[in-house]
């Protein structure tokens, strides 16, 4: 979710209880976060996945260990963890805890490279078929070429309007509409072929391998620099939280970290990698979720025609009364009503990529409740 929101005019009986709930909610999932949030990093030589504490203490290189080879991107989301395998051609999938390990979660990519993920579904780069793969967060309705034409693909970024890739052959970063559409192959053109990508709030990161830098852009491809951070030991994958900027040093065999502005570089930040390809963030470490008060905001701000606006709201509103009486598995029901409702109106009331926009949100706030296999 990379959005701003302005809390504007609500309906009155919700307004203030809403603000306070969201105010209450965004503190208590921070503080949760930051206690149970880590940084995650792929491991290719020695098929496991490494974890540490967001200061880098407790590093632990076999978080997961795997029989997979040549393991590439690492995403995370409130539940799960996913990495690429480039040989065994597979995403493989856990539980954030480690636990559940499922090393073919979903099969008959090509070459994969990057993998990254946001609240509906999961994405991937097809190195060989020079595709961007896409699935459903429970694996379902795979999609291998769901973005084609890219240039040997290698890492791959989503927020919450866009999806951005590496196009490591040609040179330049991707970008397309989360629907698939407005494919842009070269929205960023860079020095030398770009490895890992990343994206926040404001900017977007890549790593140049070859160039041993980081470089760094506006969301909308002005203001670049193509050695924002400099001196890395053959950085591949890159993540980016609230904070910092993260980069897996292939060649030293460690992790690197740097504040968002470029200052504090500290290329051993974690130590004792193997070949490390992959680095990925904990959602609670990027910004807090987004809560229901925030889902309410999403329509109220769009301008939608009365009938649907009041029709997605009034299913909003109800899970919202009924997470206000203590009744979570009824707030659940009414937002899978809404995320429906959404589904049914996509590209038809709704513009697609807004569409996905809040589904995305939707399916963070329900996992956020613990509502289960709503995924």
């Amino acid at each position: 979710m990379s959005r701003t929101y302005a809390w504007g005019p609500r309906p009155v009986v919700l307004r203030r209880a809403a603000l306070a709930l969201a105010v209450l909610a965004i503190a208590v999932l921070a503080l949760a976060g930051s206690a149970d949030a880590f940084v995650y990093w792929t491991n290719r030589d020695a098929r496991t996945i490494g974890r540490a504490n967001p200061d880098g203490s407790g590093a632990n290189q076999s978080f997961i260990t795997t029989t997979q080879f040549d393991l590439e991107g690492i995403a995370v989301d409130s539940a799960h963890i996913y990495w690429a395998s480039f040989v065994n051609n597979a995403l493989g999938e856990a539980n954030r805890d480690g636990t559940g390990v499922n090393q073919t979660f979903i099969t008959g990519a090509s070459e994969p490279k990057g993998v990254a993920v946001d609240g509906a579904h999961v994405y991937w780069a097809n190195s060989l078929a020079d595709t961007i793969g896409r699935a459903n967060v429970d694996g379902s309705d795979v999609d291998q070429g769901f973005i084609s034409a890219a240039g040997v693909p290698a890492g791959v970024a989503v927020d919450g309007a866009h999806i951005y890739w590496a196009n490591g052959i040609l040179g330049e970063i991707g970008r397309a509409n989360l629907d698939g559409t407005g494919v842009d192959q070269d929205f960023i053109t860079v020095a030398n072929g770009p490895d890992g990508v990343a994206v926040d709030g404001t900017h977007i990161y890549w790593t140049s391998t070859d160039r041993g830098s980081i470089g760094r852009a506006n969301l909308d491809g002005s203001g670049f620099d193509d050695n924002f951070i400099t001196g890395a030991s053959g950085p591949e994958g890159v993540a980016v939280d609230a904070t910092h900027l993260y980069w897996a040093n292939v060649a030293g065999g460690t992790i690197g970290r740097a504040n968002l502005d470029g200052s504090g570089v500290q290329e051993d930040f974690i130590t004792g990698a193997t070949s490390p390809l992959g680095v990925a963030v904990d959602r609670s470490l990027a910004e807090p979720p987004p809560t229901i008060a925030h889902l309410i905001e999403e329509v109220q701000e769009q301008g939608l025609p009365h009938g649907i606006e009041r029709s997605l709201l009034a299913k909003l509103e109800g899970a919202q009364r009924k997470l206000d009486a203590g009744h979570s598995e009824g707030a659940c029901g009414s937002l899978g009503a809404y995320i429906n409702e959404v589904r049914a109106q996509e590209g038809k009331k709704l513009e697609i990529a807004y569409a996905e926009a809040l589904i995305a949100d939707a399916m963070t706030v329900r996992d956020s409740l613990g509502c289960g296999s709503g995924r």
